[in-house]
Parts: C-alpha cells; structure tokens; sequence
C-alpha cells in the first residue's frame, strides 16, 4: 500500500481540524481496500496516537498565547509614556503573533500614516518598505473587525487591488485600534514570501491583543497631550510673567510699545508683526518688526468688531482697556500656519500689552501734568516772593517805628502781620525748593563742614520757641567729630526743619536732643539724631511721614500749621547728599529722625560756618 502522507501541521486547533478531517477520509479509503484487520488497526492507532498528542500541544499553545497575552496586558498596564509604550506595541504583537513583519498604524482625519515598524528580527523597516495596502484597512473598516488572509493574491476580495499586486503581499493581519467606538489606527502584520502563515488563532490573538494595545495607546496620548497642555501653560506664564515685569519696568510709552511688539512676535514664532495705535488721523502703526506690511483695511475691520480676526496665517488682535479700544496687533506667519494654541496665547500676551501700553500712556500724562503742575508753583512762587518780600520789609519798618511810633495794638497787629509773613515766605521758599528737587534744578555746593556748629547755629534759630515751651535741649556732638562734606545753608535747612517740628510737637518742659556720632555700620559717614519725647507718631503716619503734602488725621498734629513739604523736603536734601534718613517712634513716648552725611575728605579745606563755644552734652534752657 502507498505510504499515508500526512500535511505539515500546527499546534492550532485548525490544524486538529483537518487532521480529524484526514483520519475520516483515509478511513473510508481503508474500507475500500483488502487489508487484514491487524493492518487496519496499526494504521487506526498511528493516527490516534498522532491525534492524541496534535491535541496535547495544542492545548500548551491555547496556554502559551494566554501567557503571552496576560504579559502583554501587564506591559502595557505599566506603561503611560507615549513613546514607551507605541514599543512596548510594537514588540508585544510581533512576539503574540509570530508574524514577519509588522507596522503600528494610526488615522487622524482619514489619513493613515505607520508611527512604526518592525521585522521579526527587532529591526524597522529599510527606508522604501514601510509599504500597507489600503484595500486592506477598507475591508477592516467595513466589517467592523479584525481581518485575516493568508493568500491575499487569490483572495477575491484583494487579488484585484493593485497595492497587493505590487507589494508582492500573501499572508496579512489587521486588526483596528478601538476605544469607545472611536477608530484611533490598526495592528498590521504581514509575510510577503509565504501562504497560510496565519490561523484563526492567530486572528482572535490579535483582535484581543488589539483591545489592550488600543487603550494602553489611549491613556498613553491622553498622558502625552495632559502633559505637552501643562508645560505649554508652564512656559507661556513663565513668558506672561516675564513680559509683564519688562513691559512693567519700563514707563517709557514708545519703548513700551516696541517692546510689546518684539514680545508677542517671538513668543508665537510669527514671522512678522506690528502695533497700530488709535490717534485723531485713524490708526496709525507705531512699532513694527519683521519685513511684511500690515494690512490696515483688515485691522480697521477687526478694530470696529472689538474682536480678534483668526485666520491660518494672520491673527489681528485689538488691544481693549474697559471695553475701549486702544489700537490692534497685527501678525502674520506666511510659511506656516498658526494653531488655536498659539492664537490663545496671542490673546493672552495681547492683553498683557494693552494693560502695560495703558499704564505707560497714563504714566506719561501724569509726567507731563507734573511737569505742568511744578512749572505752575514754580512760577506763581516768585511771582509771590517779589510783594511778600516788600510786605516783609515795609512790616518791620513800622514795626520798628521808622514812620513814627505804634501803640501797644498797633504793635500787636503789626506783629500777627509780621508772623504771617513769615509763614507765608516759608510756604513759598518751600514749594521752590521741591519744585527744583523735582526738576532737577536744585544744586549743591558741598565744603567741609562743622556739624557742631551747624546745629549750634539751627539752636540759635529755635532759642524764641524754646523758650516760649520751657523746654530743655540738650546737644551731644564730640568735638573730635569730622567735618560733613555737605552745603551749609542746606544743611541748616534739615537742622531747622528737624528742631521746628520737635518743638512744635513736644510738649512744654519738655526734653529735645540732638547726638551725633561715626556711623558704626557705614564707615566715612556721621550719624546724626534729632530726639523728643513729645507725641510721638502712628505706625499708619509713619509709612507716608516723607511724601509731599501728607498731614496726619491726628487732631493734635493737625492743630499745628505747616505745608507737608518739610519732611519730604529734608529727606530728598539728605539723599542729594549721598545719606539716608529714617524715623522710629512710639505714639504717646516720642520720635528720633536719624540722618546720615558723608564726612568731609581730608584735603577739603573747611567751609565757612558760625561757630558756637557749647561743650558736649551741653544743656539749652
């Protein structure tokens, strides 16, 4: 009898199929023959045998694939990196599949592209080869699952299709990627050189590996896009703030605006950009950067929508304070197009400039109205100064009975003149000089300079008010202290200043000192202190005790008259000098302004100033 002949079988439960299939037919082929009935039950218990054991391995391959498959599933478990696990993908199903070749696929907007591949070698594809048939991924689409063919050129439902002719192809797999009904890409595996490679099995390995490869794929774009959203939103604050502190920093109106312009361009990679302000004439651009021209006509459009204007490679943005518009950007990208991201952003760093470009603009109005203001007080005060010093002259003319004697009233009425005058020459002196401060008009002409003496002489000039109170000075300058280098009269100016308020807000009999000595912490600089224990000033107070013009809500203070100019004043002399001035005080117990002065370089001959006899620590009744 002619030899049986038995096929080259898998482990799969195809294979037992047409093993099965066999033993039938060679059975009824056996019962037409003349074998003896030992004969037919050797080659009966050959098969079995063979059966049996075909059975056997294909149970261990049913288990194998489960194995693989459940170390599929934990690899992938483990795995959020987009990057890590398309490998982990691409590994895992070449290992499940045992297929030659394979590419991991993707759909986005009905184009798919292969995000990678791999031969069973661990190896991607040779430039050239990363080749699929589309016909293919239709008919996967189309019955809604995974697909199977194992000689694509004589399948009827490809043999027609020219990527399967010119790609040579015979043996293919594909299964979709699926998550909740969404098609993300496909599983594609393929042998070009042989037939009947795949099984069943094999397709319901991969259509079961594809589910966990689909999600695991899922979570792992999901990460990757949660993740590129937190550091896109990182950098463009750390850009906001940035901008917002240069843009901040700088009160300069046109150089804000360039600086806007340079900062919205770069920060979206826009290739051109400019800024147009509104003005009486229409809009008019005032900042520029890159070659292109903006477009006006579109700008007005947008400008009179109050909205911004999104196309792909232009974005108008209009720059909007309180609903009012201010003026427009314009930025153009002609070789690429924007993204919704970075219009977002634009929109962001658009309202940005328009606060700063604002605060820059409102900053140089109040410039310019100080500069106004000051012109104003500097004007009307010599304007003032002529008549009050006529007032002055011709009051102590009378006063001294130049035009004939004065009764006891006329006297007292000439004296309540002469006082006023007095107050009224302060009040002017004081607005020049802050005036010139703020202009920069005010000079100094430092000497050497005795700080003994300086607060000898400022004693000298508060002696009648002192006097008046009853109170009691005392002055602690050593003699072997420095010279300052600083300008006599303005130095008398902070001395007298200083002393006034002391008296005037300190009570009668009561204590003023004033102590000098080398700075312990700042060598080559005298540190001076004008102390009382009068009312003592508000920690409130104290934080606006040095501006222009501030006078204290408390009662006691308010009863006492001044312009709110002597501090400020006596600060910004100090600092012209190259000091520091500061206050402590407790309200109820007293205050102590310090104040600092440069001593006097050697070779600097000494200035002239009043000398006065008083030793330290002496007492002024």
């Amino acid at each position: 009898m002619e030899a049986l002949k038995f096929p080259d079988v898998g482990q799969t439960e195809a294979t037992l199929t047409l093993l099965r299939d066999l033993i039938h037919n060679q059975r009824l082929a056996l019962g037409q023959q003349q074998l003896s009935l030992d004969e037919l039950e050797m080659h009966l218990a050959t098969w079995e045998e063979m059966l049996h054991q075909l059975q056997r391995h294909a149970a261990l391959d049913r288990n194998a694939r489960l194995g693989l498959l459940y170390e599929a599933s934990q690899a992938l478990a483990q795995s959020i990196d987009w990057e890590e696990t398309v490998q982990n993908v691409m590994d895992l199903v070449i290992r499940v599949t045992g297929a030659e070749r394979g590419m991991v696929m993707l759909v986005e907007d009905g184009t798919w592209r292969v995000l990678i591949s791999r031969t069973d070698k661990g190896l991607p594809f040779d430039e050239g080869e990363v080749q699929f048939s589309h016909s293919i991924i239709q008919q996967m689409i189309a019955q809604g699952r995974a697909l199977l063919t194992n000689n694509a050129q004589r399948d009827p439902r490809f043999s027609s299709s020219e990527s399967i002719i010119a790609y040579g192809l015979r043996s293919i797999l594909c299964a979709p990627l699926m998550v909740q009904g969404e098609l993300l890409g496909a599983l594609y595996l393929e042998n070009r050189m042989k037939s009947g490679i795949f099984s069943p099995d094999d397709l319901a390995t991969l259509a079961a590996f594809a589910n966990q490869a689909a999600l695991a794929l899922a979570n792992a774009r999901a990460h990757q896009q949660t993740s590129h959203a937190l550091l896109r939103s990182v950098r463009e604050l750390r850009v906001l703030q940035e901008m917002a502190r240069d843009l901040n920093s700088n009160f300069n109106h046109s150089s804000v605006m360039e600086h806007s312009v340079r900062w919205v361009t770069t920060a979206i990679e826009a290739e051109s950009g400019a800024l147009g302000l509104l003005a009486e004439e229409g809009l008019r651009w005032v900042a520029c950067l890159g070659e292109s021209e903006p477009d006006s006509n579109a700008a007005w459009q947008a400008l009179r929508q109050r909205r911004p204007d999104f196309t792909p490679h232009r974005l108008l943005l209009p720059l909007l304070r309180e609903e009012r518009p201010l003026g427009i950007f314009w930025l153009q990208a002609s070789k690429r197009p924007f993204t919704e991201e970075e219009y977002q952003f634009a929109v962001r760093l658009a309202d940005t400039a328009a606060i700063a470009i604002e605060n820059a603009r409102l900053y140089e109005a109040l410039v310019h109205a100080d500069q106004a203001k000051n012109e104003f007080v500097s004007l009307v005060s010599h304007e003032l100064r002529t008549p009050m010093t006529s007032i002055r002259g011709y009051t102590d003319m009378l006063r001294k009975g130049v035009v004939g004697p004065l009764t006891p009233q006329q006297q007292e009425f000439m004296d309540v003149i002469s006082r006023n005058v007095e107050r009224m020459r302060i009040m002017v002196s004081d607005l020049l000089d802050i005036s010139r401060m703020e202009s920069g008009k005010l000079r100094l002409k430092p000497v050497s300079t005795s700080l003994k003496a300086a607060v000898e002489e400022a004693v000298r000039i508060v002696q009648e008010q002192l006097q008046s109170k009853q109170q009691f000075l005392i002055t602690d300058i050593p003699d072997s202290l420095p010279p300052v280098y600083a300008d006599p009269d303005r130095l008398a100016q902070v001395l007298i200043n200083l002393l006034d308020n002391a008296v005037k807000y300190t009570p009668a009999r009561g204590t003023i000192a004033v102590r000098a000595k080398r700075h312990e912490k700042e060598p080559g600089f005298i540190h001076c202190a004008v102390m009382d224990n009068g009312i003592g000033i508000s920690p409130e107070d104290q934080q606006r005790l040095f501006t222009k013009f501030f006078r204290s809500e408390n009662p006691t203070i308010r009863e006492q008259t001044g312009t709110g100019l002597g501090l400020a004043i006596v600060r910004n002399l100090v600092e012209m000098h190259g000091g520091n001035m500061w206050v402590e005080s407790t309200l109820g117990v007293g205050s102590v302004f310090h104040f600092t002065l440069p001593e006097a370089p050697p070779e600097e001959p000494t200035g002239e100033t009043v000398e006065g006899n008083s030793g330290e620590g002496t007492p002024h009744p």
